[in-house]
C-alpha cells in the first residue's frame, strides 16, 4: 500500500541546520495519524549534508534517500523525489524551515478533506524582520510579474512550501521542464492552466539569520526574466505570436461580435439545442466559452473548455467558467456526455478524421461540430463539410437555414 504522505526534502548545502529541521519535521509528522514517508533528495551538495542524511536515514525507517551527483536545481530534486514515491499527498518543504513544518497537516488536510489538487503556501512576513528589505522587495515585484504576465491567480508562486494530490496533479509536476527555482512559477502554472484546484494558505515566514544563503540577487533575477519571457509561449500565454485580439477575452468578443455576431450567436444556439440540460459538455478549441457562458450553464450543464490559448482559459477561470490548456491535435480528449466544436476545426490545419474519431471515443452521447461553410477564409464549403463528416462517421449534417453553417452529429464510437 502506498503511504498517505511523502514528503520530497531538496537538498543543497544545508549541513548548518539540517538535524534540527529534521527533528523538528518528524516531530510534527509524529503527531498525524497518516503514514508518512521523507525522501531527501541531496542535489550535489558541497559540504556534510550527505553525510548528514545518510545518518537520519539509518536512524528512522521513515527517511530514505537520493544523492545526485551533480547539482542539478531545486525543480531537477523534487521530480526526482516525486518520481520515485508513491504517496497519495506527495509535497515539498524548505528544510532550513522558513516556513515551518507545522504547517504541514493543513495542507495535507486541504486535498484530503477538502477537494483541492494543489495546496501552497502564501508567505507573510513579520516587521521585525524586514531588515532584509531588498529580498522582501524583490519577492514582491516578482509576484507582482507573475500576476501580470501569467494571470494565474496564485499571489505567492514561489513558496517553498507545497503540496500535490498525486492523482490529479503527477503529469503537471512531472511534465515541467524547468530544473532551477524557476521550476515552482512554472508548475504552479501549469496547474492552473490544466483546471486544477488550487489553495493558498497563509503562512509565517521567519527568516533564518543563521543560515548562509545560496540566493544570488542580480543573476537570480535576471535568469527569472529570462525564463519567464521564454515560459510564456510555451502555455499560451505569448503576445507576440498572436493577435492583440486574441490578448484578452473582452477582446476577442468584441471583435467576433462586431464582425460576425449575430452569425456566432445562432451557431452556439443550433448547437445548444441539440443538448439537454444537466449533461457533462466538453468543447474544444472553446475560446471564451460564449457556448457556456450564453446556454450551457444557465441550463445546470457540467462544462469544461479546453483551448490553446492561455490568455483565454484564464479569462474563462476568472469568469467561473472550468477550462484547461490544450492543444486537442495531440493531447487526450477529456471524456463527457456530449464532445463539441464550434468553428475551431478549419483553423487546426490537420487531417481531422483522427481527431474526430477522439472525439467520438471520449463521448457518451454525441460528438456535434458546428463549421461555417460559406465565405470564410480557410475554411471548408457546405460539399467539403459535408464528405469530411461522412469520412469520420457522421449520423447527420444539417444546414442552417441560411447555409452559412452546418452541423455535423457523430455518435459515440
Amino acid at each position: 500500500m502506498p503511504p498517505d504522505l511523502s514528503l520530497v526534502i531538496p537538498c543543497y548545502n544545508e549541513g548548518e541546520h539540517l538535524r534540527q529541521s529534521v527533528a523538528d519535521l518528524l516531530e510534527v509528522l509524529d503527531q498525524l495519524t497518516l503514514e508518512a514517508e521523507v525522501l531527501f533528495v541531496d542535489d550535489g551538495s558541497r559540504d556534510d549534508t550527505r553525510e548528514q542524511i545518510a545518518e537520519i536515514c539509518a536512524r528512522d525507517p521513515r527517511c530514505r534517500s537520493i544523492f545526485h551527483e551533480r547539482n542539478r536545481g531545486r525543480g531537477a530534486a523534487f521530480k526526482t523525489g516525486f518520481a520515485a514515491t508513491t504517496g497519495r499527498v506527495t509535497g515539498f518543504l524548505d528544510i532550513d524551515l522558513e516556513v515551518h513544518a507545522l504547517y504541514v497537516p493543513m495542507l495535507v488536510g486541504l486535498i484530503e478533506r477538502h477537494g483541492v489538487d494543489v495546496a501552497t503556501g502564501l508567505r507573510y512576513y513579520l516587521l521585525s524582520q524586514t531588515h532584509g528589505v531588498l529580498r522582501a522587495i524583490l519577492s514582491r515585484v516578482y509576484r507582482w510579474l507573475c500576476r501580470f504576465l501569467l494571470d494565474t491567480g496564485v499571489r505567492d508562486t514561489e513558496t517553498g512550501f507545497k503540496m500535490f494530490r498525486r492523482e490529479t496533479a503527477a503529469a503537471v509536476v512531472l511534465g515541467s521542464e524547468s530544473d532551477g527555482w524557476f521550476w515552482d512559477t512554472e508548475v504552479m502554472t501549469r496547474a492552473a492552466l490544466a483546471g486544477l484546484r488550487i489553495h493558498e494558505f497563509p503562512v509565517l515566514f521567519l527568516r533564518r539569520w543563521d543560515k548562509t544563503s545560496t540566493v544570488r540577487f542580480l543573476p537570480d533575477i535576471w535568469r527569472y526574466l529570462v525564463e519567464l519571457q521564454r515560459f510564456r509561449p510555451k502555455v499560451g500565454l505569448g503576445m507576440l505570436d498572436r493577435s492583440p485580439l486574441t490578448w484578452t477575452c473582452i477582446g476577442y468578443d468584441l471583435a467576433t461580435t462586431l464582425t460576425r455576431g449575430a452569425q456566432t450567436r445562432a451557431a452556439y444556439a443550433a448547437v445548444a439545442g441539440r443538448i439537454p440540460d444537466g449533461v457533462a459538455v466538453v468543447e474544444l478549441c472553446c475560446g471564451t466559452a460564449r457556448l457556456a457562458r450564453d446556454f450551457l450553464l444557465p441550463r445546470g450543464c457540467r462544462y469544461t473548455g479546453v483551448d490553446a490559448n492561455g490568455h483565454f482559459v484564464m479569462g474563462m477561470r476568472k469568469r467561473g467558467v472550468a477550462a484547461r490548456l490544450g492543444d486537442v491535435t495531440r493531447d487526450p480528449v477529456p471524456a463527457a456526455d456530449y464532445v463539441v466544436m464550434c468553428g475551431g476545426l478549419h483553423h487546426l490545419g490537420v487531417d481531422a478524421v483522427p481527431l474526430l474519431g477522439r472525439m467520438r471515443a471520449a463521448a457518451r452521447r454525441a460528438v456535434i461540430v458546428s463549421e461555417p461553410v460559406r465565405h470564410h477564409a480557410g475554411g471548408y464549403d457546405l460539399a467539403g463539410f459535408r464528405a469530411l463528416a461522412e469520412a469520420a462517421g457522421a449520423a447527420e449534417i444539417v444546414p442552417d437555414a441560411t447555409d452559412r453553417d452546418a452541423i455535423a452529429v457523430f455518435p459515440p464510437a
